[in-house]
């Protein structure tokens, strides 16, 4: 029976090669009480930075990602990006 979790922890254990018959159930078994959610990846990050018109390379993506996790956010916004990288990366504003 599928619960709250049950595509993130499928794509943890495939990402791990493990087919186990009870990995999964293990894994919703010991996460029953979270909801465990990917809020976003370096794609967002570079879109949302692209819209606000802020540099950043590929290798400063995931510090961006890291900064934003320490919320512990559902999802990540343009508002959460637009933080993070002028906190770990100032005076990036491209100019018009």
């Amino acid at each position: 029976m599928p619960t709250r979790n049950t595509e993130v922890l499928k794509e943890i254990l495939q990402s791990l090669e493990i087919s186990e018959p009870h990995a999964l159930a293990r894994l919703e078994n010991h996460f029953q009480d979270s909801l465990l959610v990917v809020a976003g990846n370096e794609n967002d990050v570079a879109q949302y930075a692209e819209e606000l018109r802020l540099a950043i390379i590929e290798n400063e993506r995931g510090p961006v990602l890291d900064y934003i996790q320490q919320y512990r956010l559902a999802h990540i916004t343009i508002d959460h990006v637009e933080e993070a990288i002028n906190t770990l990366y100032p005076d990036r504003f491209i100019e018009p």
